[in-house]
């Protein structure tokens, strides 16, 4: 999905051209959905020589460790504010991430969210931003119905019938 895309549909729903508001609902969505809804996982290898790692190395926007390796094998690290501490080597560190619109034409893909269901969410950050809230209220209640009905952990849910 293109963050131009995003924007042109909710502009036509809101009739309003602020872009730069816009991005920035598209980019708290994406972080709402990253941190919990869809886990955005990369891997990046580092050369450590003095024991520590710093976030701001990370090419995507760090947001945990899921497990740090040298030559396949798990090895322990420490979380401080600014860095991981972790043997000196090849290290590789698998780790999660908040994804981020950064230009119009960037597509950014998350498996089992479409370009419909981030609109909802940026129609809805918009209207919390601008105080209208009736109709975020309207608009948070399609994009979460759109987030549980492509989530593939309740595909095969069944709720009983009465």
């Amino acid at each position: 999905m293109k963050l131009s895309t995003i924007i042109e549909s909710a502009q036509e729903v809101l009739n309003t051209e602020d872009p730069v508001i816009l991005k920035r609902c598209a980019n708290l969505v994406l972080g709402y959905i990253a941190t919990n809804h869809r886990e955005c996982v990369a891997t990046q290898t580092f050369h450590v020589t003095n024991g520590k790692i710093k976030y701001n190395r990370f090419n995507k926007n760090f947001l945990g460790v899921k497990s740090v390796k040298i030559d396949g094998r798990v090895v322990a690290h420490t979380l401080y504010m600014d860095y991981i501490a972790t043997p000196n080597g090849v290290v590789t560190v698998e780790y999660r991430y908040v994804p981020v619109f950064k230009n119009d034409n960037q597509k950014i893909v998350i498996e089992g969210i479409s370009e419909q269901c981030m609109v909802y969410g940026v129609l809805t950050e918009y209207a919390v931003i601008c105080g209208m809230l009736n109709e975020a209220k309207v608009w948070a209640e399609k994009y979460e119905t759109e987030l549980f009905n492509n989530n593939p952990k309740y595909k095969n849910l069944r709720l009983p019938r009465g």
